[in-house]
């Protein structure tokens, strides 16, 4: 049994020496599925790269390589727009067509760069797939637009319900066979409570659902699942923040209203671009109801301060990790998923910011700092590395631990024989730190550091190793420079 691992940061603040402490007996993740990105909608426009730069991306960002992420989660977007729909309303990317027509026929050469993505992923290494959908196929539509109903209204047929389910698991049965992965998972929802589905508005799919729909699509896609004899989780409802999620999940289990029980909520997928505050609550909802589990499935954030595209400076990474440390503290999920990891180079550049892990001209050459990027060629970003510091090291089948500073994770691995802490440090000023060599004493054979940080004279401090003082005597030592993310693999004896 391991004793708790104390930190001491030695800057004193106001209230005296900070002691933050590490129990590694409190576990409060205890599946950890991984960490992950969805393919929309970068994949779809990697259909005219290059092969080898469509290779690339995926090894970055699926490999397990050193200089790779290591996502292993994989959200595919079933497209449910017409291949006559006008490409110039949509963003890079966004349009993406329908795999299954109406009359049955497959198409996946509609779909070629997503699912050449998805196989690649598999390849390099990603073992958890869900396959969901931003908005049902247009022929089941009010309107016939993906992009939202008129006037943000509903816009599924009510008498296209059942269809609709069925569509939804023949679509990834005949997924599954050409791109030879397994979804373990459907979501038939994206945001649908959402009043900015709208037909009047370009850029991507969306479709508008309230619970009282959300019910009858889930009861039907329960009732479809159980007939073709599919042990696929249902995953709902990627609300966009824990509390609109929270009021959802209420209506749909409430015995008077959705009545929905747990085989057919399978598990709580939600976003979190807010309602942070909302997360515990969410969390401990499902818990009360027996779902399974909750994976924060989609969210990206800009750089901080408005500074514009700064793909070297740590404003546009640490948005992303202090999201990861509050989203692990508060909600506890079993996955953390990331939206779209490549985002075009010239979205970033024309309208000034910062998304995305990478940047890369989308469909078109793209001029940058005297340079000019042709498609398939793309810019890793500080909030990559940063990423790194959490998904190259805490891998699947980790159980995470208590710890008492709300910004420092902690995860042992399935043998207990690795223990890695992720420090998150967005202040201005160092701090210092220092385990306590009473509970590491006989039990540590290495320790090992890595740190992204703004480079510094030269270096570049990209989830760089740095040597990391211990001694048997001393403990474990380090100052931890402003605006980074440190990792600490403690090899413990078994």
């Amino acid at each position: 049994m391991l004793a708790a691992l104390v930190v001491l940061p030695m800057l004193v603040p106001a209230g005296g020496v900070e002691t933050i402490t590490i129990h590694p007996e409190s576990v409060t993740i205890r599946q950890w599925d991984g960490f992950g990105c969805s393919l929309s909608w970068w994949s779809v426009f990697t259909e005219h790269w290059p092969e080898q730069a469509q290779r690339e991306v995926c090894r970055r960002l699926f490999g397990r390589a050193p200089d790779c992420l290591g996502l292993n989660v994989v959200r595919y977007n079933a497209g449910g727009t017409s291949p006559d729909a006008d490409p110039i309303r949509f963003r890079p990317g966004g349009r993406v067509q329908v795999l299954l027509d109406r009359d049955g026929t497959f198409h996946p050469e509609r779909d070629r760069g997503q699912i050449a993505c998805l196989r690649q992923a598999r390849r390099c290494g990603a073992s958890v797939f869900e396959l969901f959908v931003n908005s049902p196929p247009y022929w089941m539509l009010r309107n016939g637009d993906t992009h939202g109903g008129d006037n943000g209204g509903e816009n599924l047929k009510p008498e296209c319900e059942q269809e609709y389910a069925h569509w939804l698991v023949r679509v990834a049965a005949d997924l599954q066979k050409a791109a030879g992965v397994r979804f373990t998972s459907l979501e038939p929802f994206n945001e649908p409570s959402a009043w900015w589905w709208r037909a009047d508005k370009d850029g991507q799919e969306g479709c508008r659902m309230l619970p009282e729909t959300q019910a009858r699509v889930l009861r039907a896609l329960r009732r479809e699942l159980d007939r073709q004899g599919s042990r696929c989780t249902i995953a709902c409802s990627d609300e966009n923040d824990a509390l609109t999620a929270l009021s959802t999940l209420e209506w749909l289990t409430d015995p008077s209203r959705g009545a929905l029980d747990q085989r057919t909520i399978g598990r709580v997928n939600v976003h979190s671009y807010s309602g942070w505050e909302s997360q515990d609550r969410l969390r401990e909802a499902c818990q009360r109801l027996g779902i399974g589990s909750v994976w924060m499935s989609e969210v990206s954030h800009r750089e901080w301060d408005n500074a514009g595209y700064v793909p070297n400076d740590m404003r546009c990474a640490l948005p992303q990790t202090r999201a990861i440390a509050s989203d692990l503290a508060r909600l506890r999920p079993s996955a953390w998923v990331y939206w779209q990891a490549v985002e075009p180079l010239q979205y970033c550049v024309w309208y000034r910011f910062t998304y995305g892990l990478i940047q890369a001209a989308a469909d078109t050459p793209m001029e940058w700092q005297g340079r000019t990027y042709q498609p398939g060629e793309f810019i890793i970003s500080k909030a990559f590395y940063a990423m790194m510091q959490y998904s190259r090291f805490l891998r699947p089948g980790y159980r995470f631990v208590e710890t008492s500073d709300f910004w420092t994770v902690a995860a042992l691995s399935p043998t207990r024989d690795r223990l890695v802490i992720v420090v998150h440090h967005d202040g201005k000023e160092p701090r210092t730190v220092s385990f306590d060599p009473m509970a590491l004493a006989m039990k540590v054979l290495s320790v090992e550091g890595w740190r992204t940080m703004d480079d510094s004279n030269g270096t570049a401090w990209n989830c760089r190793p740095f040597k990391v003082l211990w001694t048997r005597q001393a403990g474990l030592q380090d100052t931890i420079p402003p605006r980074s993310v440190s990792t600490y693999v403690v090899r413990l004896a078994r």
